[in-house]
């Protein structure tokens, strides 16, 4: 009998699942260009997959209205499951996997360039003994909410912030690091924040592009330090996290503009780094209670 082909998955093409299942995805965020990070809902019929293997590391995240026997193969090993709401899948990179369920599933899939993690590793622990392990079904709140929440970010009418998933990919990869990887030593804590020649250096670069769409990498970069490091040592010197002080930067230099000129307000939003004028209005009524509008004829009275 000949032996079955194992087929690789890449995720860095734009519809990798056409050799193991049978619809593509619902929606993808293949086209938004994310950092290393990439999210896929899908809705498919019961079905038995091939044998195959990603070349990203995966985690796939069930959204089932009602649990779903299956038989998945995972790194060598069979395992019968009853599939819920909110299971939780980690497959590794170039780690085999199939799976066979009996009814309609709806599920996320969540694909990690190795590098993205190994990024994240470079700060923490010793790279070279740090590895993810597979794991069949378990549940993990903080993994599902993450998914959720890019799943969100997705959907949105308005453009997603490239900091802000950045943000969650890093603490993803964290958390897999801290969690659900192989020879995990201590991470270590630090006492102090940035130094101030960082911080300042950092600071600078985020008011002068308030305009753009600053992703996370871009602003560690600055400073030469790890995305993750870098968020962590942010937030221990300002308090706030990197996408939570360039949002509060966006939404103080609005004000500003919104007092001080007679631009428009689609203008003024535009240049605090909001594609269009209902994202702005959505995120400025969020922080401040009112809207830009309202906030104009407040502060002319």
């Amino acid at each position: 009998m000949a032996e079955e082909k194992i087929f690789s998955v890449d995720f860095a093409k734009e519809n990798p699942y056409a050799n193991i299942l049978p619809r593509s995805p619902v929606i993808s965020s293949y086209k938004s260009k994310w950092n290393g990070i990439r999210l896929d809902f899908h809705r498919q019929p019961g079905y038995e997959t091939p044998e195959h293997s990603p070349n990203q590391h995966t985690l796939s995240i069930s959204l089932v209205n009602r649990p779903i026997k299956a038989e998945r193969l995972l790194d060598g090993r069979i395992q019968t499951e009853i599939i819920k709401y909110g299971d939780i899948v980690v497959v590794p990179a170039n780690i085999n996997h199939k799976l066979c369920w009996e009814s309609e599933a709806e599920f996320l899939v969540i694909s990690l360039d190795s590098e993205l993690f190994d990024r994240v590793s470079y700060d923490t622990i010793d790279l070279q003994r740090c590895e993810i392990i597979p794991h069949f079904t378990f549940t993990d709140p903080l993994i599902q909410h993450i998914g959720l929440a890019l799943k969100s970010e997705l959907e949105s009418t308005s453009m997603s912030s490239i900091l802000y998933i950045d943000s969650l990919a890093a603490t993803l990869c964290l958390h897999l690091l801290k969690k659900y990887s192989k020879f995990l030593e201590i991470i270590p804590t630090y006492s102090e924040g940035l130094s101030q020649m960082r911080l300042r250096k950092a600071i600078e670069y985020i008011d002068e592009n308030l305009d753009q769409d600053l992703s996370l990498m871009e602003i560690a970069g600055i400073v030469q330090m790890s995305m993750y490091h870098f968020s962590r040592l942010f937030k221990q010197s300002t308090g706030l996290s990197p996408h939570q002080y360039v949002t509060n930067c966006r939404i103080e230099k609005a004000k500003r503009l919104l007092a001080r000129t007679e631009e428009a307000i689609n203008q003024i939003g535009q240049q605090v780094g909001f594609p269009n004028q209902s994202h702005f209005t959505s995120v400025f009524r969020k922080y401040i209670g009112i809207t830009p509008k309202a906030y104009r004829e407040q502060v002319k009275v």
